[in-house]
């Protein structure tokens, strides 16, 4: 249920994290932080509204990338029990593009995409490596 998959994070809360990027950056050392898009609770507003957050974060860098079901995971579970609509790679694209679009452009993107290993991926099952996700967004941005 929606409650199980909340609780599947790394133990802290928004603000906690937003609390340890604070005091880190007025310490003068850098800070990055690491977003996954894609769980079945977030809708495209609260994706946005994420976005807008960040970027307020004292952060030099971002890693993000796309929610991935991995095998043998109590997130696998819950998607094998009730399955929820994964994006395309193409929507998920469009996505990234305008999350980043709220984000200031000092923050340096270390990556948009993640590949695990495929054999342990359920979803999504895109079968693109990450020059043609460059491609792709390259595609989409014209």
């Amino acid at each position: 249920n929606e409650d199980t998959l909340r609780r599947i994070n790394r133990g802290h809360t928004f603000l906690q994290a937003k609390e340890a990027v604070e005091r880190t950056a007025e310490r003068e050392i850098r800070v990055g932080g690491h977003v996954i898009l894609g769980f079945p609770w977030e809708d495209h507003a609260e994706l946005m509204s994420q976005a807008e957050k960040i970027g307020r974060l004292p952060l030099n860098t971002l890693k993000i990338h796309q929610l991935q079901i991995i095998r043998d995971t109590p997130l696998a579970r819950l998607y094998e029990e009730n399955p929820w609509p994964m994006p395309s790679a193409e929507e998920y694209i469009q996505t990234v593009l305008e999350y980043i679009s709220h984000l200031p452009s000092t923050l340096v993107l270390e990556r948009f995409v993640s590949q695990s290993p495929p054999d342990m991926v359920i979803a999504p099952r895109w079968g693109l490596k990450n020059h043609e996700f460059a491609d792709l967004v390259k595609r989409l941005e014209t």
